[in-house]
C-alpha cells in the first residue's frame, strides 16, 4: 500500500468516527430527554394519584354531584328575635315527627294572601335542646335567657317582642286555619 492509500484509509476512517461520534452524541442526548420526560410524567402521575388525589380513574357520571341549596326559612331558636320584619311566625317543632301535621297547615297557611313570614325551629337538634322542655315554659319571656318552650309551639313575633304564644298541634292548626 502506498502512502496515499494509507493517508486516505486514515481519513475515511477519522470521517467515519467522527460522524459515528456525533450520531452517538445525538442518540444520548434524545435518550437523555426521553427519560427525563418519563422519569417527570411517571412523577406526577405518582404525585398526582397518591399524594394529592387529584387525579381519579373513576367514571364520574356515575357519582351524583348535590346540589347546595339554602333554606333561609329555618333558623336555630337563639335567632328568635333577630329577622329583619316587624310581625313574623317562629314555629318550633320536631321536623323527624311524622305523626305530627303542623308543617301541612303551615303550607297551606303560607298559601293564604294575607300570610306573615313564618320561621321554622326543628327542636330535636342539640344546638336549640337549651331552650326546649317537657313542662313549665316560659310564655312572657322578655329575653332570650328567658326563653322555655314546649314542642310543637307557634310564637308570633311584633316589634321584637311575644305578641302571641301558642302551645300544642291543635292551637296551632286553629292558628294557621283561621288567618
Amino acid at each position: 500500500m502506498s502512502k496515499k492509500n494509507i493517508i486516505k484509509n486514515i481519513d475515511r476512517k477519522n470521517k467515519n468516527s467522527s460522524s459515528n461520534e456525533t450520531k452517538d452524541n445525538y442518540f444520548r442526548f434524545v435518550t437523555t430527554l426521553a427519560v427525563l420526560l418519563l422519569v417527570f410524567v411517571i412523577s406526577y402521575l405518582i404525585i398526582g394519584i397518591f399524594i394529592t388525589k387529584e387525579i381519579d380513574f373513576k367514571n364520574d357520571d356515575t357519582q351524583e354531584k348535590e346540589e347546595v341549596s339554602v333554606d333561609n326559612e329555618t333558623i336555630m331558636i337563639g335567632q328568635l328575635f333577630d329577622q329583619k320584619e316587624n310581625e313574623y311566625y317562629v314555629l318550633i317543632y320536631d321536623f323527624s315527627d311524622e305523626v305530627l301535621s303542623v308543617s301541612s297547615w303551615l303550607s297551606v297557611y303560607e298559601n293564604s294572601s294575607n300570610s306573615l313570614p313564618v320561621y321554622k325551629v326543628d327542636s330535636s337538634k342539640k344546638f336549640n335542646s337549651k331552650y326546649i322542655v317537657k313542662e313549665n315554659s316560659n310564655s312572657e319571656a322578655k329575653t332570650l335567657s328567658e326563653l322555655k318552650v314546649i314542642s310543637p309551639t307557634l310564637i308570633k313575633i311584633t316589634n321584637d317582642n311575644i305578641s302571641e304564644y301558642v302551645e300544642g298541634e291543635e292551637n296551632i292548626k286553629n292558628v294557621f286555619k283561621n288567618n
